[in-house]
């Protein structure tokens, strides 16, 4: 498969919350398309990723892949269709000799990629913390 080039063209916020206290408001860029997804952050180098990376699953129902080989360590918020992040796990870069692999997320509505450091800064917690999405023009409008 050919690289998709970067910065994908979305982009959103997402707000954490702990139960209905809001923790943090972030910007992020978004992966839409399953070739966005499939590829996530693989071919960048740590300074192309300067915002979290949601990829989108348009339909939950249906396995998502995603190919992990990341240069740099991640962490993986995975996110239900209930709002709620439902796993958190990291995945550290990817090493000369190391196999390539693919993560199938289905039933959830999307995951975002952080990088290392990020759960402990904002003290995200499986199970507790909760994400709100909203897309960059409803946000310009609200905020106008």
């Amino acid at each position: 498969m050919q690289p998709v080039s970067f910065p994908f063209a979305h982009q959103c916020f997402f707000r954490l919350y702990r139960g209905q206290t809001p923790m943090a408001l972030v910007e992020a860029e978004e992966a839409v398309t399953p070739a966005e997804c499939y590829q996530a952050l693989n071919h960048r180098s740590r300074l192309h990723f300067t915002r979290p990376l949601v990829l989108h699953f348009e339909c939950p129902e249906a396995a998502t892949p995603v190919w992990f080989g990341f240069a740099f360590d991640v962490e993986v918020l995975v996110v239900g269709t209930d709002g709620i992040i439902h796993k958190i796990y990291p995945v550290p870069r990817h090493r000369e000799g190391d196999g390539f692999f693919v993560q199938f997320f289905s039933e959830y509505a999307c995951a975002i990629l952080v990088p290392s450091g990020f759960c402990r800064e904002w003290n995200v917690q499986e199970g507790v913390t909760c994400l709100r999405r909203i897309r960059t023009a409803r946000y310009a409008t609200q905020t106008a």
